[in-house]
């Protein structure tokens, strides 16, 4: 074989066991990992209204793209993010390095993260954990804080605004609230 072809095996290799790992963390937290699409990406981060010296959280982080975007949107924002299962989450750190943005991700669960200095807070999560964090938000948010929520609205809470964007085979439902 060829060093070129011996590289390519290599690679294909590589990439599948990466792809075993994330199905075994996936399958061990039992948290779907769905990344946003780039149209849902790109609205949220424009109806966030980002503005230089603000705190951006994502919290379920995934890949880094929402909080790739935003950096790129405001440079001067502070953007971090947590995602709780570690091969996720390490494709989030290479998605970050990658982009060469300036953007913090983390591994661990974010509702054991203090969030009291955030100013906008971006959301992909699953509705079993939405009652969660709102009660996290009254007791830690401070007032005037953003919301944005991709897909799943929080039960009860009034929403400042909602639209759709376009998505693969239907509409992505977008929520903001402000806290």
């Amino acid at each position: 074989m060829t060093t070129a072809l011996l590289f390519i095996v290599g690679i294909l290799f590589f990439l599948e066991v990466c792809y075993i790992v994330i199905m075994l963390g996936l399958i061990w937290s039992r948290v779907p990992f769905i990344p946003s699409c780039t149209s849902a990406v790109q609205s949220m981060v424009k109806h966030a209204h980002l503005r230089a010296g603000e705190t951006v959280y994502d919290l379920g982080a995934g890949d880094g793209k929402i909080l790739i975007a935003a950096k790129r949107a405001e440079a001067g924002i502070r953007a971090i993010g947590y995602e709780i299962v570690p091969p996720v989450w390490f494709i989030g750190l290479v998605q970050v390095w990658l982009s060469r943005v300036d953007v913090t991700l983390r591994c661990g669960n974010a509702l054991k993260q203090d969030l009291r200095d955030a100013d906008c807070i971006f959301l992909y999560l699953i509705p079993a954990v939405m009652p969660a964090f709102q009660q996290k938000f009254d007791r830690e948010l401070k007032k005037g804080t953003r919301v944005i929520s991709h897909a799943f609205a929080f039960p009860g809470r009034e929403i400042e605004r909602e639209w759709s964007v376009p998505a693969l085979r239907s509409k992505a439902k977008i929520y903001a609230y402000i806290w």
